[in-house]
This record gives structure tokens, C-alpha cells and sequence, in this order.
């Protein structure tokens, strides 16, 4: 396979939109599928510059990364690694099913770090889940781990299960719930659920139906 990395272009974007969806969808990002491509304003997101990438072969879109590099502002104030210079952070990254296993993401990537070097990022945050050939890529390159949490979706073992009286109201064509305190119920979370938990011991506080490990991983780039 011929991989080629090239500057994203607007006219990429119903193509980008496609990788990002099958590979997500099968991954463990499938949470995050989005119907537009993101975009990055300085006010939201704390960047100074933005590095999007696409790898094609053969003329065909086959993966994508994007990066931010912080302003003044989100480099001392950011959660991981305050005060170490400028930061970055990888937004997305996503290699379409069929060109897996070729490079691609690796292409992608030590690109992505050549230029973030060049815009004068001095460390790269990367979050990722357990998928374990994007945790040995970021391992590949230097990347270690510096937090994690678990994403469950399951029940609290101990919760109360709330007891409500339903009515419909023909006139609205509403369903109107009342909790037991008399007290009417606009809206209420469905079980199970997603939660982020933040000790493994707490684990055991869920019936759970599927968890993933969230991981941040801390790159020097300087």
C-alpha cells in the first residue's frame, strides 16, 4: 500500500465523515460518530493553530488526524501538565477498516508529531481507550500514561429504584410522571448508563454491561 499524507481540504469532508464512521464503529469510540466534522475555535478550545491531516492511496481517503496546539492560556492552565511549555493535544485520529494493519495510522501520526513539532508544541497529550493497536502505537513512539478512568455502562448495585405514577395527558398528548413526593418529573436516566468511574475498587459498586479503560498518554516532543 502507498500511503501519501496530505493538508485536509474541504472538499474531503464527506469522505472524512465516512473513515471516521466505519472506523469508529468499530472501535470502542463508537459513541463519538458526529454527522459534521468538528471545528476548532480558539475561544473553545484553547488552540493557537490546528494540524489536519488526511493519508490517501490511490487517490482515496483511507485515514485522518487532527491536532491542536494550545495558546499561552490552556498551556498553564491545563489539567494534565501545567507550566511545561506549550501543549497539544490530538483531537481525533481514524484509519478506515479496510487500510488497517498497513502503517497508515503510524504514517499519520509521526507526521502529526513532525509538525506539531514544528509549530512549537513542547508535549502532545493523546486520550484513547483499550483498543490495543492504537495504545501500541502511542506506546511505539515514546507516549507514557499519565491518568485513567473507566467509561461503564451498567447500574449502581445500591441504587433506589425510583417508584413513579404515570399519567397521560390527552390534551398535550404528554406523558406526565409523578415521583412520590408528589412532585412532577420532567425528565429521568434510563438504566442502565453511562458512568465515569475513577478508582478500580469502585468498580464493584456496578452490575456492568460494558466498560472501557480511558487512558491519556504524555508524549515530549522537544
Amino acid at each position: 500500500m502507498t500511503i501519501t499524507i496530505r493538508p485536509y481540504r474541504p472538499a474531503d469532508a464527506a469522505a472524512w465523515l465516512a473513515v471516521r464512521a466505519q472506523a469508529y464503529s468499530r472501535s470502542q469510540f463508537n459513541d463519538q460518530i458526529e454527522l459534521e466534522r468538528e471545528q476548532y475555535p480558539e475561544d473553545d478550545f484553547g488552540y493557537a493553530s490546528v494540524i489536519e491531516l488526511v493519508a490517501e492511496n490511490d487517490g482515496r481517503l483511507v485515514g485522518l488526524i487532527d491536532a491542536g496546539v494550545f495558546n499561552t492560556e490552556r498551556s498553564q492552565g491545563d489539567l494534565y501538565v501545567q507550566n511545561q511549555g506549550t501543549g497539544s493535544y490530538i483531537e481525533v485520529v481514524a484509519v478506515a477498516p479496510t487500510a488497517q494493519g498497513h502503517g497508515v495510522g503510524r504514517a499519520l501520526l509521526t507526521a502529526c508529531l513532525t509538525q506539531l513539532r514544528a509549530a512549537g508544541a513542547d508535549f502532545v497529550e493523546i486520550f484513547t481507550r483499550g483498543d490495543e493497536p492504537a495504545n501500541r502505537l502511542y506506546q511505539s513512539v515514546g507516549a507514557t500514561e499519565i491518568a485513567h478512568n473507566w467509561r461503564v455502562l451498567g447500574s449502581l448495585k445500591d441504587a433506589e429504584t425510583p417508584r413513579y405514577r404515570w399519567r397521560l395527558n390527552r390534551d398535550s398528548q404528554e406523558l406526565e410522571l409523578t415521583a412520590a413526593d408528589g412532585q412532577r418529573v420532567l425528565y429521568r436516566a434510563e438504566q442502565p448508563q453511562w458512568f465515569a468511574v475513577f478508582t478500580e475498587s469502585a468498580l464493584a459498586d456496578f452490575d456492568i454491561e460494558e466498560r472501557y479503560r480511558e487512558r491519556t498518554y504524555f508524549l515530549k516532543l522537544n
